[in-house]
């Protein structure tokens, strides 16, 4: 692992919902939500979008449906798009206490050499 990530655990993440930074601060309500095998966009419309997702300890060179919806640990999340497109981060920083994850793309299909940072809070329940 790089970039100072943490390691994770998918239990981590099960029940969650996140907002990008920026949305919060706008007061968005977009936000995402964490299943065992999903990761729902929920939008600003109403609309949902599902996506499937996995926790790694190895950067993946490609997506492997038949790690979606294993618990696992590790410091790399893989999400699957569509037609075999899938972004792939490096988790920088995880703490539900503080409200913040941090999470860096590392290898993006189909756009090699481009890396973005995010920051996620816990939303309030």
């Amino acid at each position: 692992m790089a970039f100072g990530q943490v390691t994770i655990s998918t239990s981590d993440l099960i029940g969650t919902k996140w907002q990008l930074l920026e949305n919060y601060e706008s007061h968005s309500s977009a936000y995402y939500e964490f299943t065992k095998d999903a990761l729902i966009w929920h939008c600003n419309d109403g609309d949902t979008i599902s996506y499937p997702y996995y926790i790694t300890n190895a950067k993946p060179e490609k997506f492997l449906m038949t790690k979606v919806g294993v618990i696992a640990n590790g410091g790399y999340f893989a999400k699957h798009i569509d037609n075999g497109i899938f972004y792939c981060y490096a988790i920088i920083r995880f703490d539900k206490t503080a409200g913040k994850m941090v999470h860096k793309r590392v290898h993006p299909t189909k756009v090699i050499g481009l890396t973005d940072t995010f920051t996620y809070i816990l939303m309030k329940q």
